[in-house]
C-alpha cells in the first residue's frame, strides 16, 4: 500500500512539473506574439496617419530651374521632406544629390497636413511618357507618369 500511494505521489509531482513547464513555454510564446503584434501595430498606424499625392497635371509638368512635382500632404502626420527622408525615382533611376532638391513651405524640411511642398528635378528627362515614383521614409509611395 505505502508503495503505491509513494508511486502516485512522485506520478502527481511529475505531472505539475511537466505543467508548469508547458504554461512557462506557451506564456512566453504569447507574450513574444503579443510584442509582435504590438510593433507592426504601431508601424501600420503610421502609414495611416500619413499619405501625399503627386499633385502636378501630367501633361505639363512646369520648368523653374528643373521640373518641378508638387507634393501634398493629404494624411494627418507631418512628412519630413528633405532629400534624406525622401526618395524619387525618375523612370526608375535613383535621384541623388544635386539632381534634386526639397522645398517645404518655410524651408523647415516638413510638409504639415494640408501643406504642399516642392520636388525640383535638374536632370534632362526625355520628351514623352515618363514615371515619377516618389518614396517616403516608412514605406509608403506614389508613382505618377507624366508627359514631357
Amino acid at each position: 500500500m505505502a508503495s503505491m500511494a509513494t508511486s502516485e505521489m512522485i506520478f502527481f509531482i511529475a505531472t505539475l512539473i511537466l505543467s508548469i513547464s508547458v504554461v512557462g513555454v506557451l506564456g512566453g510564446q504569447t507574450a513574444h506574439l503579443a510584442l509582435g503584434m504590438q510593433n507592426s501595430a504601431q508601424g501600420t498606424s503610421s502609414q495611416i496617419q500619413t499619405n501625399f499625392e503627386i499633385i502636378n497635371d501630367p501633361s505639363s509638368i512646369p520648368y523653374q530651374n528643373g521640373y518641378v512635382f508638387y507634393i501634398k500632404n493629404t494624411g494627418e502626420a507631418g512628412i519630413y521632406f528633405t532629400n534624406t527622408t525622401v526618395n524619387v525615382l525618375i523612370n526608375g533611376t535613383l535621384l541623388s544629390g544635386s539632381e534634386v532638391s526639397m522645398i517645404s513651405p518655410g524651408n523647415s524640411g516638413e510638409i504639415m497636413p494640408s501643406q504642399v511642398g516642392e520636388i525640383v528635378v535638374n536632370l534632362t528627362i526625355p520628351s514623352g511618357y515618363n514615371e515619377i515614383t516618389v518614396s517616403l521614409a516608412n514605406g509608403l509611395s506614389k508613382n505618377m507618369e507624366f508627359q514631357i
